[in-house]
C-alpha cells in the first residue's frame, strides 16, 4: 500500500500502527470441506473485492472517501466491515467475516441488482443514492465490471436476498412526518437540520402546517436512503436519533430522541419500516 493510503487511514482514526508487521499464516481448508466459501473463494474475494474497499478515493468528502472510511465504525448498518488489523488490510479470519456481510449486499440470481454494485454507481446509470458519493459514472467502469464478474462467478443460489416489504407512503405522510415536525421537550425538531439537499427527508411544510404532495413525495424518496426495509435495527433513520446505550449509532449531530428501542414512538416507526404499519392511523 502506498504511503498516501497509510496516512489516509491514519487520519481516519482507525488507530492502526504504521510499522506493524502482520504475520498471516496460510489458511488450511479442513479435509473434505467443500462448502462455500473455500479458502480459494476467500482469497479470490480478498483480491477482487476487498481490495476495492481500501482504495484511496482522494479525500473524505462526498464521492471521495474510501469504503473503509465509513463502513468500519458505523454500527449495526447492513454494510459493516471489521476494522482492518493493519494498514495492509484484513486478516484471513476478518475477511471471512466480511464476506458474510457482503453476502447481504449481493444477488447471485440477478447480479446487476446487487446493492454492492448499485450504491457506488451514478443514479443516471441505474445506481442508488449513496451517502459516500459516486465511484462509477457508468457500468463500463473497469472496477464495476470486476465486481460484477466476481458475483456472476459465484454459485447461482449462494446469495439471494429475501423480498423486501413495501414501506407505506400514506403512513409516512400521516404519521412519520408528524414526528419530524414535533420535537420532544428541549430538543430541536428534525426539520431544523434535515429540511434540504440530499438529507432533506424532513422538510418543514412550505405552506402553513401541512406538506404539499410534491414535498411529501420528495421526502419519502429521500428517507429511503436511510432505511433498510424490513430491518429497523439496521436503518440509519432509526439508529441515528437512538441513544448509543440503547443500541443507537455513535454519531448524530442532532439530539437523541429515544433512549431505547422500547420507546413507543421508536416501536411505531420500526413497525412502519418492517412494512407492518400502513394507512393514516398512527395509533397502535
Amino acid at each position: 500500500m502506498t504511503g498516501r493510503r497509510l496516512s489516509f487511514l491514519m487520519r481516519a482514526g482507525l488507530g492502526l500502527a504504521l510499522g506493524a508487521a502482520v504475520a498471516v499464516s496460510t489458511f488450511q481448508e479442513p479435509a473434505g470441506a467443500q462448502s462455500f466459501p473455500t479458502s480459494t473463494d476467500v482469497e479470490t474475494y480478498r483480491d477482487t473485492v476487498e481490495s476495492v474497499f481500501m482504495e484511496d478515493r482522494g479525500g473524505t468528502t462526498s464521492g471521495l472517501a474510501s469504503c473503509v472510511m465509513c463502513h468500519t465504525w458505523q454500527t449495526s448498518v447492513r454494510f459493516s466491515l471489521e476494522t482492518p488489523e493493519s494498514p495492509a488490510g484484513w486478516t484471513i479470519g476478518q475477511s471471512r467475516r466480511n464476506l458474510d456481510v457482503i453476502g447481504q449486499l449481493i444477488n447471485t440470481a440477478d447480479p446487476e441488482s446487487s446493492r454492492l454494485l448499485q450504491k457506488p454507481l451514478a443514479q443516471n446509470a441505474g445506481g442508488l443514492p449513496h451517502t459516500g458519493g459516486t465511484f462509477w459514472t457508468s457500468t463500463d467502469d473497469p472496477e464495476y465490471g470486476r465486481l460484477l464478474q466476481w458475483i456472476q462467478r459465484l454459485p447461482d443460489e449462494q446469495f439471494i436476498p429475501a423480498p423486501e416489504p413495501e414501506i407505506d407512503f400514506d403512513f409516512f405522510r400521516a404519521c412519520v412526518q408528524e414526528v419530524f415536525a414535533n420535537p420532544r421537550d428541549g430538543q430541536l425538531p428534525c426539520t431544523r437540520c434535515h429540511s434540504g439537499g440530499m438529507i432533506g427527508f424532513a422538510p418543514a411544510p412550505g405552506r402553513a402546517d401541512r406538506w404539499s404532495d410534491e414535498e411529501a413525495q420528495r421526502a419519502y424518496r429521500l428517507i429511503s436512503r436511510v432505511i433498510t426495509p424490513g430491518n429497523p435495527e439496521q436503518s440509519r433513520f432509526l439508529l441515528k436519533p437512538l441513544h448509543p446505550d440503547g443500541g443507537g449509532a455513535y454519531t448524530h449531530n442532532g439530539p437523541r430522541r429515544w433512549e431505547s428501542r422500547d420507546d413507543p414512538e421508536w416501536q411505531m416507526l420500526a413497525g412502519w419500516v418492517r412494512g407492518e404499519r400502513v394507512g393514516s392511523s398512527c395509533s397502535s
